[in-house]
C-alpha cells in the first residue's frame, strides 16, 4: 500500500468530493519508488469573480513529487453560490454541473447538466439513475422503477429497469426473521457502470437491529431484466454504518464505507467486510494535533477517487477548531 497526504485548509474538491480550502502543505509519508506510475491527482480550486460569481480553476496533486501544481485554467463558473460544486466530476472525461453554471469552451464537450428536474436523481460512474416512484397517497413511497442514463464515449443510452420485475426485488428475511424487500423504499448507496464491459452496480444499505447488511445488485446492459444478487454482513462491535452517495467510493472490486472513526471495506468480488482500523492511525500519525476538542465523532470518509488511487479525508484538530486532511490510498493488491 502506498500513502500520501494533503493537508488542506479551507476549499478543495478531489474527484467526487468536495471541501474548502486557503493554503496547503503536502507530506510525503513514504515517497514513491521511480519505476512507479506518474500519478497526478485533479481537483478544482475556488475562487470569488466579479459579479458575485465563482471560477473552477484546475489544480493538480502530484503524488510521485509531493506538490501541487496550480493551473490557469478554467473549468467552469458558477452563479449560485449555493451550488458551486459539480453533481459530479471524474476528474477526466466527465463533469456534471447544475444550470447554474457554465463550462469553459476547453471543457465543453466534458459537461452534462442536469436533465430537467434533479429530484430523485443519483449520480455515479458513466451512470445516472432516477428514481420512479409510485402515486399512491403514503408518506413513504415505494420506488417502481428507475430510468438509467448510461454513458458510452458521446453516446447515452437510456434504459428502464422495472422494480415490477421480480428478478430485481430482492426479498430476504431481517434479524428477528420478518419479510422484507431491499430497495423498496431506499435508494442505493451507490451506483456504477462500466461502460467497457456494460455491468451495471446497484449496492443498497440495510440496517438491522443487531448489525448492518449491504446488498449488490449486478446485471449487464446486453440482459438488465437477468439481476444477481449478493448480500454481506458488516462487521459488528459497536461500529456505526451510515453508507450513502457522499462518503462510500467503488475502487476496482474494494467498495470503501464511512464507519464510526474508522473505514470500512468490502470485496464485492470475494464478499469479505474487513476495517482498516491502522489506516486512519497511519494518516493522524503524520500531523501533530492541537489542543481543540470536537465534540463528535473525527470519522475518515471517502471522498473520491482518481483511476485505482482513493482519496479519504480525516478531520484534524488544530488548537483552535478542526480542518481536514486530504489522504491518497493506494492498494498495490
Amino acid at each position: 500500500m502506498k500513502k500520501f497526504f494533503l493537508m488542506v485548509f479551507v476549499l478543495i474538491f478531489i474527484a467526487t468530493g468536495c471541501y474548502t480550502v486557503d493554503n496547503t502543505k503536502v507530506t510525503e509519508k513514504e515517497r514513491p519508488k521511480s519505476d512507479i506510475e506518474e500519478i497526478k491527482i485533479p481537483f478544482l480550486i475556488y475562487t470569488n469573480e466579479p459579479d458575485n460569481k465563482y471560477a473552477a480553476m484546475l489544480a493538480y496533486w502530484d503524488l510521485n513529487n509531493s506538490k501541487v501544481n496550480l493551473t490557469k485554467k478554467t473549468v467552469y463558473a458558477s452563479e449560485d453560490p449555493n451550488f458551486v460544486t459539480p453533481l459530479f466530476w471524474d476528474g477526466d472525461g466527465r463533469i456534471v454541473l447544475r444550470k447554474t453554471s457554465y463550462s469553459t469552451d476547453e471543457y465543453k464537450d466534458k459537461v452534462d447538466f442536469v436533465k430537467g428536474n434533479d429530484v430523485g436523481m443519483i449520480y455515479g460512474k458513466d451512470i445516472e439513475a432516477k428514481g420512479n416512484v409510485d402515486d399512491n397517497l403514503e408518506s413513504i413511497k415505494k420506488v417502481k422503477s428507475y430510468t438509467l442514463y448510461l454513458h458510452n464515449g458521446n453516446d447515452v443510452m437510456e434504459k428502464n429497469v422495472s422494480f415490477l420485475n421480480v428478478s430485481f426485488l430482492h426479498k430476504t428475511k431481517d434479524d428477528k426473521g420478518n419479510d422484507i424487500t431491499v430497495g423498496e423504499y431506499n435508494q442505493p448507496c451507490f451506483i456504477d457502470y462500466d461502460s467497457e464491459t456494460g455491468n451495471i452496480t446497484f449496492i443498497f444499505n440495510y440496517p438491522f437491529e443487531t448489525h448492518s447488511n449491504i446488498y449488490i445488485a449486478k446485471c449487464n446492459v446486453d440482459n438488465i431484466d437477468k439481476i444477481s444478487w449478493d448480500e454481506v454482513r458488516l462487521p459488528g462491535g459497536g461500529v456505526v454504518y451510515t453508507p450513502c452517495l457522499n462518503n462510500t467510493m467503488l475502487v476496482g472490486s474494494k467498495y470503501y464505507i464511512q464507519c464510526f472513526k474508522t473505514l470500512g471495506e468490502v470485496d464485492l468480488k470475494t464478499k469479505k467486510a474487513t476495517l482498516l482500523d491502522d489506516v486512519a492511525k497511519e494518516c493522524r500519525s503524520i500531523v501533530k494535533e492541537g489542543s481543540f476538542k470536537p465534540d463528535y465523532s473525527k470519522d475518515i470518509t471517502p471522498v473520491g477517487k482518481y483511476k485505482d488511487v482513493l482519496i479519504l479525508s480525516l478531520p484534524i484538530s488544530t488548537d483552535t477548531n478542526v480542518e481536514p486532511l486530504i489522504c491518497a490510498f493506494k492498494d498495490n493488491n
